[in-house]
């Protein structure tokens, strides 16, 4: 519940990244390695949940640029540690803490602060049609 914000898409995005982190977490144990497939996609819905909040924000007049400048910082830390876990530098089940830890510090701190602002410019935008 710390972790809802309230936006429906917003939160199902939320649910499905953090339910890939788990079973990600099981292959990796069963296989001992990050097959890249499965890491490309933790990458995919990454890219996909930065974008609709991005296009949420603009349809709703919000500025997103500290938000958004955020989200790259991440999914380019991102993106290099999964690289370093494939060439062997660096511990996979390290990187999927990192992310998990990260994903739940941003919607604490950023994604939730969002969705009250995309709550209220709906409510504005009721009160303005009636």
């Amino acid at each position: 519940c710390a972790l809802i914000v309230n936006i429906p898409e917003i939160d199902d995005q939320h649910a499905e990244l953090f339910a890939r982190l788990s079973k990600l977490k099981d292959i990796c144990i069963e296989a001992n390695t990050l097959p890249s497939g499965e890491a490309e996609s933790i990458l995919e819905i990454l890219r996909v949940h930065c974008a609709t909040e991005e296009r949420l924000a603009k349809e709703s007049g919000l500025v997103f640029t500290e938000h958004a400048k955020k989200h790259k910082r991440m999914l380019t830390a991102i993106t290099k540690a999964i690289k370093e876990v494939q060439e062997g530098k660096t511990d996979v089940f390290s990187v999927l803490r990192y992310v998990e830890y990260w994903f739940e510090r941003h919607i604490a701190e950023e994604d939730k602060a969002l969705g009250v602002k995309l709550l209220a410019s709906v409510s504005l935008c009721g009160a303005k049609n009636n």
